[in-house]
């Protein structure tokens, strides 16, 4: 217990280095504030402003599929998780005490099979959640660049302008 507060400390310098802010900025009247990452990541005036491409869509679709054969590989550790607890139950009796508490004796296959078929079954239950998750977030991802990448590109048929004075795509 008396490692305790040094660790901490030592993991909260972590995570600020990480960060990579820093508490001790010039905060004074004169200094300029930085743009908000959202504001950078939306304003394609921002010279940093990268707008998405194919490559980009080409990555996103790869880790989608990825998450996607999670989810499945879940799927099925769940099912076998289910069918482990299912075999190993039947391996297993119930009765009844004079005391008129309940107990249940399991075969040696039965006390393997049951704790183990739970373990598989509440880890995959876990994974298929997390995996669930994110590729919703992923395939939200994907439209959002999609969609950038049809905006753009509509943009560029042939429209006048105004200042050239001409047709231009």
């Amino acid at each position: 217990m008396r490692h305790l507060p040094p660790l901490l400390a030592r993991l909260m310098s972590c995570a600020a280095l990480l960060e990579g802010t820093a508490f001790g900025q010039d905060t004074s009247p004169d200094t300029v504030p930085r743009a908000t990452a959202d504001s950078a990541a939306t304003s394609p005036s921002d010279p940093l402003y990268r707008p998405y491409d194919q490559s980009d869509l080409d990555e996103v679709a790869r880790q989608g599929l990825v998450l996607r054969k999670w989810l499945i590989g879940t799927s099925v550790g769940l099912a076998v998780g289910t069918i482990l607890v299912g075999a190993g139950a039947s391996q297993c009796e119930s009765f009844s005490r004079v005391t008129g508490s309940n107990r249940v004796a399991c075969n040696n296959a039965g006390e393997v099979l049951v704790p183990l078929g739970a373990t598989i079954a509440v880890l995959s239950a876990v994974g298929m959640l997390t995996s669930g998750v994110m590729l919703g977030i992923r395939n939200r991802q994907k439209r959002d660049i999609e969609r950038e990448i049809r905006r753009r590109y509509s943009n560029r048929r042939l429209h006048f302008d105004a200042q050239s004075g001409g047709w231009v795509f």
